[in-house]
């Protein structure tokens, strides 16, 4: 007789319940307890009464436990058992068919799976059919599935073991037909794992009812929230490390999420919770950088199995990226600055150092201060001295720096660079151009960047050149135009790496940083930062594309229960374009794959994995779970109970007739509580002392702040035009009355009232005060130190004007390009990064500032007027120097000695004579002056086109 899962071997046993009414009516009394009564010598027989007890009746607790212990006494004499063999799940006469589902889902519950598997073992040796045992995830390359009796299906059955990777039901279902080929009245046991891996089970289930000919089809899952739980970790949106906790169904559930080290250290854990119905929940790991990057695994505590556990590599680390431009950050016009989408892109994946200072020098020495590992460079056309030195040293130590064009670079560069350049750059309608923008190249297999798709919108309008000549076979081509182009190149540099892209960072030359590829791109070579542990260590991982093979072997894999181990012998190598996207198979484990620095992993589940619940079985299946895989007996658990309560009955009625449990009403104690009061110690304060102000007498030799500050509100006041100091008394005065004039000018001509000008010593002073500087070059002029020439690179770079006046035309040595004819010139800017020069064009603002000029006369004409070059990639562009600066040329440059031509005494009266013009030439010589003033001011106010509509449609009205 059963009852549900319950069942009696001997039911008629149960008929003595009958008698629980006369047990309870035997069992209610008690035999009354002992009076304790006083027995003084003098009063013996007082208070005695001599009367016969009735029994009282027993205490209701009391007469429960008896009556509790018979009755589990009868139902243990009819033998219950728990789960009675189904032996409906059997039936026929053919075949048992064991399909068991070993895939990495199977190994946290793998000893009931292995106990179930035994069982049905059992019933079928009972009866005499023979057994075919079938993985689903099979550990050879082709699926074998035999008859076997049950001896030999038990060998069979230990043999097997969880593999990391998912099943592949299809096949095990065709090698178990073609096992069962003509059989009839098979019974097919299916032990899942509860997930729909490809979206095939429904087809599963149905070929293997089909193959159950007069047999029966069971299909047992997990149950009490005993699903599988899987895990992918990753860098999420937040910057911080996440872990995708993922199961297919299920009830309330909750845990641990573990980040281990590579040591196998716990460095943090994080709960998740999962509420009836939700198969995802995403946890967040606190964790500082220095931490974060020594996680090796997330795993998830209590589950034992290869998708329960995440490896970490480089490219779920976080790095920090250094970011400096050669132009200042751009507040009114962000989409047009060097860095912005730089910083959009390696937001989610790297930590991001943004020195504030406009010092190149020291803003790279706080980027490597902050052991940053990645340095990206915007528009740097030079590195030199001390900033040059420090930052080779550090990629040689692993650093990892990189670098992105500009018009500043198409100078030539310098030798912080994968590849020499071509001076200048390679442009639509210009020398070496192209007659349509070009497209780029499919990624190939040896680079970085292998396996990303190249989307086809992005476009290439002009680029720096490398020379092709240098580029031998320690430079590394990651990305090409489709006419073979370089477009990213890369050297390695000591332990370190060089990478520059031949395009700016921003959208001027390419519409790559408006794209997906480019976010991807970063993503990686933020990636490759991993070598730099601190500031000065050595790097271990800042491999180049020529050192990473094109194909990975396995270094060390995960087998079912998530532990790594040495690769088994079916695991083969993968192609490095592929392991991003790769998905564990018998192949291809997952595990970490590559060199031993710098591997790559390979995970079960992947940061876009989904977990999927079994579908609707076929009709008639059975549907069962683990905990049902054998009967349990109760007999002796329902003896040991009614002992037990036979053991208390006896307690009781001991402590009964001792008075123990005696009820009585008893008044309580009252006890005395001692208080213990705690004098408080008086606090010690010393008495209150005002601070007084301590004079410091001043270090001799130091220049006095206020007379600094003081400077600095009178250059601010006005607009202050500074000159540089030279040493020479005649140069500087000329210098001062002729700037003097100048403003007496632009008092009169213009809107701008100019302050008196101010000498500025070029090696103490600070020069960013002024908007426009003008300096005299003599021939004996002296190379500048480091921190100065950083000082003027700051100041340029931040939409400052300086006008390197060389007065050498009337001694014929100038006319020709800046830099080669000019030695005086070239000590002094010759370690700049100064941008390339042109002669002043046609159409450039400084020609229409405020006069239309066609030269640029001072005490001399006929000198050429240097200017920094604009961006001709087309005319549209033009609008677009507007950024930083509002256009403003960073540098002049000139052999006319415009500070004589300007010169006047009090009375207004010239001091120089013009050579060649006259009073019209010093004239035109003011209007260059003042041209350059106001260009230096309003900028490309002049070339601003974008109001021209408006103001002609008022004109109309």
């Amino acid at each position: 007789m059963s009852f549900g899962a319950l069942a009696f071997l001997n039911p008629w046993l149960l008929a003595a319940l009958a008698t629980l009414p006369l047990i309870y009516w035997l069992l209610r009394t008690v035999p009354p307890s002992p009076r304790q009564i006083t027995f003084p010598p003098t009063r013996i027989l007082v208070g005695l009464e001599n009367q016969e007890k009735t029994p009282a009746a027993s205490p209701w607790w009391l007469t429960l436990i008896r009556l509790l212990a018979a009755a589990l006494l009868i139902f243990a004499l009819a033998e219950p058992v728990l789960n009675p063999s189904r032996d409906a799940a059997l039936k026929g006469t053919g075949p048992v068919a064991i399909v068991v589902d070993n895939g990495w889902a199977s190994a946290a519950r793998w000893n009931e799976r292995t106990r179930m598997i035994d069982h049905v073992i059992t019933e079928a040796e009972g009866q005499s059919r023979p057994i075919v045992v079938v993985p689903t995830a099979s550990t050879g390359k082709n699926y074998a599935a035999r008859i076997e009796a049950p001896s030999e299906a038990r060998s069979t059955a230990a043999a097997l073991i969880p593999q990391p990777f998912a099943p592949d039901r299809l096949a095990a279902v065709t090698a178990l037909d073609n096992a069962l080929a003509g059989a009839k009245g098979t019974s097919i046991v299916w032990l899942s794992d509860d997930i729909d891996h490809d979206g095939k089970s429904a087809e599963v289930a149905d070929k293997l009812r089909a193959l159950t000919e007069g047999g029966t089809f069971a299909v047992i899952q997990d149950g009490r929230s005993a699903e599988p739980l899987g895990v992918s970790a990753g860098i999420g949106q937040s910057g911080k490390l996440e872990a995708r906790v993922l199961r297919p169904q299920g009830s309330s559930r909750a845990g641990f999420v573990h980040a281990i080290s590579t040591r196998g250290q716990s460095l943090a854990e994080a709960p998740f919770k999962f509420g009836a119905g939700e198969n995802l929940n995403t946890v967040a790991f606190e964790l500082p950088l220095e931490l974060r990057n020594q996680v090796g695994r997330v795993e998830i505590a209590g589950e034992r199995s290869a998708g329960a556990v995440s490896l970490i590599d480089a490219r779920s680390q976080w790095h920090r990226v250094a970011l400096i431009s050669g132009e200042s950050r751009e507040q009114a016009q962000p989409l047009l600055a060097p860095l912005y989408y730089i910083e959009k892109a390696l937001n989610p994946y790297a930590e991001l150092i943004k020195p504030k200072g406009s010092n190149l020098a020291a803003g790279i020495k706080e980027a490597l201060a902050q052991n940053a590992s990645v340095l990206m460079l915007a528009d740097i056309g030079t590195l030199s001295g001390e900033a040059a030195k420090h930052v080779e040293e550090w990629v040689k130590k692993g650093g990892v720096l990189v670098r992105f064009a500009g018009p500043r670079l198409e100078n030539g560069g310098d030798d912080l660079l994968p590849v020499p350049l071509r001076v200048g750059g390679r442009t639509l309608g210009g020398a070496l151009s192209w007659s349509t923008p070009q497209k780029l190249a499919a990624i190939e297999d040896n680079s970085l960047f292998a396996g990303t798709p190249v989307p086809p919108e992005v476009t290439v309008s002009r680029q720096v050149l490398a020379d092709p000549a240098m580029l031998g076979p320690e430079v590394n081509v990651w990305a090409r135009l489709q006419d073979g182009t370089p477009l990213v190149t890369e050297r390695k540099l000591g332990d370190g790496q060089i990478i520059l892209f031949h395009v700016t960072a921003n959208s001027d030359w390419s519409n790559l940083p408006l794209s997906g590829l480019f976010v991807e791109m970063l993503r990686r070579i933020s990636a490759l930062g991993g070598g730099v542990a601190d500031g000065g260590g050595t790097g271990t991982s800042g491999e180049s594309a020529a050192d990473t093979p094109a194909v990975l072997p396995p270094l060390q894999t995960l087998d079912g229960f998530g532990i790594l181990a040495p690769p088994p012998p079916t695991a083969q190598p993968v192609a490095a374009a592929k392991v991003h996207d790769l998905v564990p198979s018998l192949d291809h484990p997952p595990g970490y794959y590559g060199a031993g620095g710098s591997p790559r992993a390979v995970n079960v589940l992947g940061p876009k994995s989904t977990l999927k619940p079994l579908p609707s079985l076929p009709t008639g299946t059975e549907r069962l779970s683990y905990e049902s895989e054998s009967a349990q007996p109760m007999k002796a658990w329902l003896l040991f109970a009614a002992l037990a309560l036979l053991f208390a009955d006896i307690i009781a009625v001991i402590l009964l007739q001792s008075g123990g449990l005696a009820l009585r009403r008893r008044r309580p104690a009252h006890a005395a509580l001692a208080l213990m009061i705690f004098g408080a110690a008086a606090l010690l304060s010393a008495p209150g002392v005002d601070a007084q102000p301590v004079d410091v007498p001043p270090t001799p030799g130091a220049v006095s702040t206020q007379a600094t500050d003081e400077r600095a509100i009178e250059a601010t006041s006005k607009v202050t035009i500074g000159y540089v100091l030279t040493g020479d008394q005649t140069v500087d005065e000329t210098s001062r009355l002729g700037l003097d004039g100048l403003g007496r000018l632009l008092a009169v001509r213009t809107a701008v009232e100019p302050g008196r000008p101010m000498g500025v010593n070029i090696l103490t002073d600070e020069i960013a005060f002024y908007p426009v500087l003008y300096w005299p070059v003599l021939p004996d002029a002296k190379a500048l130190p480091e921190e100065t020439l950083a000082k003027i690179d700051a100041y340029m770079k931040q939409g400052g004007l300086i006008i390197f006046d060389t007065q050498d035309y009337g001694r014929g040595v100038a006319g020709g390009t800046p830099g080669l004819g000019e030695s005086a010139l070239q000590r002094i800017i010759g370690k700049l990064d100064v941008p390339r020069l042109e002669p002043v064009p046609e159409n450039h603002v400084l020609t229409k500032a405020f006069y239309l000029l066609r030269n640029f006369p001072g005490r001399w004409d006929g000198g050429q007027l240097w200017v920094e070059a604009l961006d001709n990639s087309s005319g549209a562009d033009q609008s677009r120097r507007a950024r930083v600066s509002d256009g403003v040329t960073s540098i002049i440059v000139t052999p006319n000695d415009l500070a004589a031509a300007w010169a006047l005494d009090e009375g207004g009266r010239p001091l120089y004579p013009t050579v060649g013009g006259g009073e019209d030439q010093r004239e035109m010589a003011f209007r260059t002056g003042i041209n350059i003033v106001m260009h230096a001011l309003t900028g490309n106010y002049k070339a601003d086109q974008v109001h021209v509509p408006a103001l002609l449609e008022r004109l109309g009205q």
